[in-house]
């Protein structure tokens, strides 16, 4: 399952995600969540017995999948408050809990997102494997092709030890 941090419909962490897929190849199916803003705002009063129907299925997803790509990008020194969002409903569910996490931060700058994603999926207890993409928009094409040669190596290594976590997992 992949999640993209960002709202936008076209988004450089959407290509990043295309990416991801691509060096995965046809061994994995990669199915990427419709969109983080269709989440409700967090309300732990909602989240007792019947949660919203859209975090019951974002759940049930999360459950189901062998390993989770988050690609996002940072907003105003942090992880967008929409995925923040999104992450705080699976707190109760245990979703994340020892599931294997593949976390890309995808910005202009992103080493403040990339030190929260770390500390709150750690905190939920997933398996993180992580990546910094810093200037990530001048290192992909709109293909979802990365064009810089040190960033694709060192994502064909995170990748490789993501999937090394869902066979360990």
């Amino acid at each position: 399952m992949a999640i993209c941090g960002s709202t936008k419909a076209v988004s450089t962490n959407s290509l990043y995600i295309s990416a991801v897929t691509k060096l995965l190849g046809k061994t994995f199916e990669v199915t990427c969540f419709p969109s983080i803003a269709n989440i409700p705002h967090f309300n732990p009063d909602l989240d007792l017995n019947n949660p919203p129907a859209a975090v019951e299925d974002l759940r049930l997803t999360i459950q189901q999948a062998d390993g989770i790509i988050i690609s996002t990008p940072e907003y105003a020194m942090g992880l967008p408050g929409s995925l923040k969002n999104l992450i705080d409903w699976t707190v109760s569910s245990a979703s994340f809990a020892g599931k294997p996490t593949l976390a890309l931060i995808a910005s202009t700058q992103g080493e403040k997102a990339y030190h929260s994603i770390i500390d709150i999926l750690t905190v939920i207890e997933a398996k993180v494997t992580a990546q910094h993409i810093p200037y990530a928009k001048a290192k992909i094409n709109n293909d979802g092709l990365i064009t810089d040669e040190d960033t694709l190596g060192e994502l064909k290594t995170t990748v490789d030890l993501f999937v090394a976590s869902m066979k360990n997992g």
